[in-house]
């Protein structure tokens, strides 16, 4: 090893031990019942999220060294999901306990199921895509051709979003729906499953720990992957109460809190690590772990809501929505639309990247529901014109 290797190694040591001590105040406040002003607690609770999500990201990424079965993937994807998993369980939770079978009306506590659900998905397409793409046009100055590629991904985001647009029709997340969509999901794992495994490319801390003998890499990752499975499950109640109280006390609305600060915290290692992996000139790899961790989203972590609201009430029903939500879920769905038609030809140009990106920030400070129908126009408009384009550019080439 060169000392190049070493001192980048000890950097990534440094690294992964100081992302690892960001869940150690987390750690004293909820074993201690120690409480501040809910905007730190928030903070805190927030930072253990993100120090825990880095470190499965890492592990994760180390672990492709030794693993490759259906059934490790499975496993391995679900790990890599945790983070916003664990938020979404607490906010399904709560809407459950809340929740008045015989009066049916749709509480507070299950419009924010409804916010972090649809923000996250908003967030890693608007953000994480645009960013990839951008990022992958300023180094090279040409075009992500990622023909041969992302073709089963892009498969099962397009039904997923497909029932997206369904559950707004339906203003409910049904039961038959939700088994539907996890279903989807072990199917998509199950084909992934059975796609030939290349050697990934390990950069960083994932590089340092890959780079282990077998025995310890694989203690190593187990070590991480159990150490942030704990982090992520302790912060996840009190952080999503925190940025409740954080709300009344600032007169923020929480729905939109949670809409976009929870998923930040929990997708940002995500995104963060795709753009690493655009910066290093391999694109390819960071658009496609954005694109599956869309479908992962909108089919298991929908799916998986109903489940957990339906324990919660203690017996199994449909999600209920009312207007508001079933206009996020269409949003949401109008937005997969578009990502899908921009990256469908496989060839993107930063034209893609900047339509996603700004129009998720235009939408941003948009929150009446009035508001955002009209932003779902827009973006299903545009998708209609690129079709539209499309076959255009299509039929002069064979003519």
């Amino acid at each position: 090893m060169t000392l190049d290797n070493k001192n980048s190694h000890s950097a990534s040591w440094i690294l992964l031990a100081g992302f690892a001590c960001l869940g150690i105040p987390s750690f004293i406040m909820v074993f201690g019942g120690i409480h501040f002003h809910p905007i730190l607690d928030a903070f805190i609770f927030g930072m253990g999220i993100v120090g825990g999500a880095f470190l499965i990201s890492w592990a994760a990424e180390a672990a492709q060294l030794d693993v490759s079965a259906s059934f490790a993937i499975a496993i391995l994807a679900l790990i890599a999901i945790l983070p916003e998993y664990a938020v979404e369980a607490v906010l399904a939770w709560d809407a459950g306990q809340s929740y008045d079978a015989a009066s049916g009306a749709v509480t507070v506590e299950m419009e924010r199921v409804a916010a972090n659900v649809t923000g996250a998905n908003r967030l890693l397409v608007g953000l994480g895509w645009s960013a990839v793409i951008l990022i992958f046009w300023l180094k090279r100055r040409t075009s992500l051709n990622m023909k041969g590629t992302m073709g089963l991904e892009i498969l099962m985001l397009s039904v997923a979003t497909a029932v997206t647009f369904l559950i707004f029709f339906m203003q409910q997340v049904h039961v038959i729906v939700a088994v539907a969509l996890i279903s989807l999901y072990l199917v998509y794992l199950w084909l992934s499953s059975t796609k030939e495994s290349e050697e990934p490319e390990l950069m960083g801390p994932s590089l340092a720990i890959g780079e282990q003998s077998k025995l310890t890499r694989r203690l190593i990752v187990l070590g991480l992957f159990a150490y942030s499975a704990f982090v992520i499950l302790v912060a996840a109640e009190p952080f999503v109460h925190a940025l409740v109280e954080t709300g009344r006390d600032f007169g923020i609305s929480d729905f939109l809190l949670i809409q976009w600060i929870a998923p930040l915290a929990s997708e940002s290692p995500e995104i963060i690590i795709a753009v690493l992996f655009s910066l290093r000139a391999n694109p390819v790899a960071g658009l496609t772990t954005l694109i599956s961790a869309e479908v992962n989203q909108l089919t298991l972590l929908v799916g998986s809501m109903v489940g957990i609201f339906s324990l919660s009430v203690g017996e199994i029903l449909s999600f209920p929505l009312n207007n508001m939500q079933s206009v996020e879920f269409l949003l949401t769905a109008a937005v997969s639309v578009l990502a899908i038609i921009l990256v469908l030809p496989r060839i993107i140009g930063w034209k893609s990247g900047m339509i996603l990106l700004v129009l998720f920030l235009a939408h941003l400070p948009f929150t009446e529901t009035d508001q955002r129908l009209l932003f779902t126009y827009g973006y299903l408009a545009i998708a209609a014109v690129l079709i539209v384009y499309q076959l255009y550019r299509k039929y002069l080439s064979k003519s």
